[in-house]
Parts: C-alpha cells; structure tokens; sequence
C-alpha cells in the first residue's frame, strides 16, 4: 500500500521532496563529542588535512599550504603559497602534493612547494570548483570533484540556492594538460574516495545529501550506483578509517525551513535579489549571533541562551560508517557549540583530524577516546 501511495503522490506532485529529513537517532544520536576534542591548531579558514605518515600534518589554509609539526603541535611551517584560496587537498605517495584552488583549477607541487604543473579547465569548462582530491595508486593520476561549473567554491551556498547540478568527477594524469570527466550533471560533488586499491570510487553529493559508488572497471558502461540516499545534512569530504569503513564530515545539516525554501522558487530568487547573502534562510559554516540572522522559532534564545537541540543553522557533524558504509555512531556540536562546519575529518596512525572551518580550528580525536567511547 505504501509503494502505491508513493506512485500516486509521484503522478499528483512531481516537484515534491521524496524524502523527509530524516531524525537524528540512532547512529545519528546527538552528543558534544566534537565540543570536547583538543585542538591541534588554530588556522585561518582551514579546508582540508593530510598527513606524511613521519607524524607532520599538512593543512590547506586559506591561501597557504602549511606543514604542522608533530601531527599539529609546535609551530607552523609555509610549504607554499597561491594566488588563490586553496579548495581542496591531497598528499601524494612521492610526497608531492595536489591542491584545488578557488576558481582557478588543480595544481601539482612538490614536496618543498615547487610548481609543477597544473590544469584549468575540464572538457573544455574552467575548474572553478575543485571540492576534494583522492590519489589513484594505479595510474599516476588523482581523482577529483568539482561541486559546480558555475559558481567558484566560495559560493557554494549560491550553487544550492540555485538549485544547480553542473558538478562533476573528473580524472587528471599528472603532468599532462588536460583533465577528463567520468560524471557530469552531480548535484555538488564534494568528497572523493578511492576504494579497494582502486577498483572503485565512493563520492559525495551535497545538495541530493547521498553517497554513491562508481565502479572503475567494467569496461564501457561503467557501474554508478546509489549508497546512502537521504543524509540528515549535507556531506562533505569522506575518508577510509582503520580497520575498515569511512569517516564522514557534514558540513552543515538540512532545516524544514531551508527546504521550504528551496522549494518556493520565487521567494528564493526574490531573497537572493534583495537580501545580503549572509542573511538569507540557509545553511552556514558558522553563526555570528546577530539579531538579524533569520531563525525558526526553535532557534530564538530563553534567557540569554539557545537550546542545542533549536533547528541548525550551523552545527558540527562527522559520520563513523563501516565498510558496508551503514552508519555506526557519530560525533556531534550541538547548536550551542562552536565547531561548525566540518569540511573534513580523516585518520593518520590512529588519530582523528577534524577540520572546523566554522571554528578555525583544526580538532584531534586520540585512539583511546575513540576505543573508550565506542568499543
């Protein structure tokens, strides 16, 4: 019977949402667990992280690429600078690195930040969007995601409000000029992994809020196949975790009244046309707190403060999966937190990095707390 009304409100209402946003329960149980992690450093806008396996730690941080010492204790240390704010990260085996930069495509430096080549467009369309990076250990190339051809990765919170899928996964081999797509048509790509030693690849899709696989061998017709299909928020980068299984970050969670919205057409081109972006009904990687900052009911303060559980405009989330890629549990800063917007959360030798961009910071998780919390 359900199926059949599912049909039938299909045929009556095409434009309408499939899914409701689905609760947090579960594996998705609310806690402070991010509220409560150390934190390794204080950066400006930080995207992403890698590691060199030696205990350095590598963040991409507004326009610089820096080396931490001590996986994010001590002092920091320029590796190289651009002329752009860096979009997305990747540490190479030979220990070179492949950094997206805003609006202007993917570049390959050396491990002493020495250029080495790079590439600005994708068939025949500028990179202006690179959202995240994965090395391929076969071919000596990188995956990677490109959230919008329309919109530089800054703007982001345009792409979704324009409802725009001009995303793509694109390969480039290093050295060579150009790049190609392997998809095309995704709702902002944000995340790649390369899995089972590179016979597939796991990406996320931020404004459809899913996971998906694409299958790397099979010859012409290549496998592209659905994960997880309705996410309480929107996904960011994914990254393999020991012992199998995944970690992924959310970089803001979904609101009825954002879906709302969405939805309306017309009072979203007339909120874009006649309100500052910053005051729009949206997701944000961070709250300033000002009495302008448009709020559902939940949200609005008693008594100087704002209930945790108050609908998000910003919130902190990072997802633990298994290699089935089923949720297990996940770390959670609460409306009233301060670490929002996660861009990334990835394991080096046991420990969690998460990456704050909201916060400007970046947090570790020790092994032991991992191990004590969740078995």
């Amino acid at each position: 019977m359900s199926a059949t009304l599912d049909m039938l409100g299909s045929l009556l209402f095409p434009n309408r949402e499939q899914h409701a946003i689905p609760a947090l329960d579960g594996a998705y149980s609310p806690n402070n667990d991010l509220e409560e992690l150390r934190p390794a450093a204080a950066l400006d806008a930080p995207e992403d992280v890698a590691a060199d396996g030696r205990g350095a730690l590598f963040a991409a941080s507004g326009r610089r690429l820096l080396r931490l010492a001590g996986a994010g204790a001590g002092e920091t240390r320029l590796v190289a600078e651009f002329e752009q704010p860096l979009s997305a990260l990747a540490r190479l085996a030979d220990g070179s690195f492949v950094v997206g930069l805003n609006g202007a495509g993917l570049r390959h430096v050396s491990a002493g930040g020495e250029a080495l080549s790079g590439v600005e467009r994708l068939n025949g369309v500028p990179l202006r969007c690179v959202t995240a990076i994965a090395e391929d250990p076969q071919r000596g190339g990188v995956y990677f995601t490109v959230g919008s051809s329309r919109h530089d990765a800054e703007d982001w919170v345009w792409d979704l409000m324009e409802r725009n899928r001009s995303g793509s996964l694109g390969y480039w081999t290093l050295g060579t000029g150009g790049a190609e797509p392997l998809l095309e048509a995704l709702a902002y790509p944000n995340g790649v992994e390369v899995e089972d030693g590179g016979e597939s690849l796991l990406f996320t899709q931020s404004w459809s809020h899913s996971l998906a696989r694409y299958r790397l061998t099979g010859g012409a017709h290549r496998d592209f196949e659905p994960v997880i299909g309705n996410m309480p928020g929107y996904p960011a980068r994914i990254a393999a975790a020991s012992g199998g299984g995944h970690w992924l970050a959310m970089f803001a969670m979904r609101t009825q009244l954002v879906e709302l919205v969405l939805k309306e057409r017309a009072f979203a081109r007339e909120m874009m046309a006649s309100v500052h972006p910053a005051l729009w009904i949206r997701p944000a990687l961070r709250t300033t707190g000002s009495h302008l900052e448009p709020l559902q009911g939940g949200g609005i303060k008693k008594l100087g403060i704002r209930k945790p559980w108050a609908p998000p405009r910003s919130y902190g989330l990072v997802v633990r999966l298994d290699r089935h890629c089923e949720p297990l549990y996940s770390l959670h800063s609460r409306v009233d937190g301060k670490n929002h917007g996660v861009t990334a959360a990835r394991e080096f030798d046991g420990r969690l990095f998460v990456v704050s961009k909201g916060n400007d910071r970046i947090l570790v998780r020790e092994p032991q707390a991992q191990e004590a919390d969740h078995g």
